[in-house]
């Protein structure tokens, strides 16, 4: 709590203030300083030309803007996704375990080390980065984005089947937070569905409210209660209805 002092019928009062008050409604400090590579611009077939690697590109996205890199950077992405770093299967693409444990490995090996590296979310995923929370919460994702940090969000694809109030996953995808505006959360998105060229995407976001999170995935069945949608700005994926939150990665040099 903060105290603030201030005077009123000529008393000199104390007044508490709380700490969330004085939360920043929005940041968009470096939204347009941040790289928005696009995954199909990885070539090479033993890429796959990066159909699957939406984590890898989102990650570089961060490092390469922190370690102040110049150039393209194809490299960055390529020894990311590769055995030593986040070993991304060229078909099934980056599990959050393998995207945590590539994070840890790169941002020890470019920065010398780093102040703390958390996951929220219900995927599985080692102990040692667990922020305690099963269920992303909106001002853990946003308060640390700044010049020393960066995060990265797992977007589920989810069919919805309304009778049921059933989100049935049938995908996922990674993309890297940016910055945000009040509810909005300002991504780049590596899929091509969102565009070759550089943009910032404000996606709005909710709280759903009831509703079951289903899937042939360990953890899942689970309560959709508190889990962030994903609405307008969002480019969802043609075999999906929305997209979820289903994780957070937050890193802190």
């Amino acid at each position: 709590m903060l105290d603030r002092l201030f005077i009123s019928n000529g008393l000199l009062l104390l007044s508490v203030i709380s700490p969330f008050a004085l939360k920043a409604a929005a940041n968009t400090d470096f939204i347009n300083e941040i790289p928005d590579f696009t995954q199909s611009q990885i070539t090479g077939w033993e890429h796959r030309n990066g159909s699957q690697y939406c984590g890898p590109v989102a990650v570089s996205n961060s490092l390469y803007w922190l370690a102040g890199m110049t150039g393209s950077p194809e490299n960055l992405i390529k020894l990311l996704a590769s055995s030593r770093y986040m070993n991304t299967d060229v078909r099934k693409g980056t599990r959050t375990t393998q995207m945590l444990n590539g994070i840890h490995a790169m941002a020890t090996d470019m920065f010398g080390g780093y102040g703390s590296l958390e996951y929220q979310g219900w995927k599985l995923h080692p102990s040692r980065f667990s922020a305690g929370t099963m269920v992303p919460d909106f001002h853990w994702i946003t308060q640390e984005l700044s010049q020393d940090a960066a995060v990265w969000l797992n977007v589920g694809w989810y069919r919805y089947d309304r009778e049921e109030n059933l989100y049935h996953r049938v995908g996922g995808h990674w993309v890297t937070l940016v910055g945000y505006d009040r509810n909005v959360l300002i991504i780049h998105d590596p899929a091509p569905r969102a565009g070759q060229s550089f943009a910032n995407e404000y996606v709005h976001t909710s709280v759903i409210k009831s509703g079951t999170l289903a899937g042939r995935l360990a953890g899942l069945p689970r309560s959709a209660e508190g889990y962030l949608l994903l609405g307008n700005g969002m480019h969802i994926k043609s075999t999906a209805d929305v997209a979820i939150v289903d994780g957070a990665i937050r890193l802190k040099l």
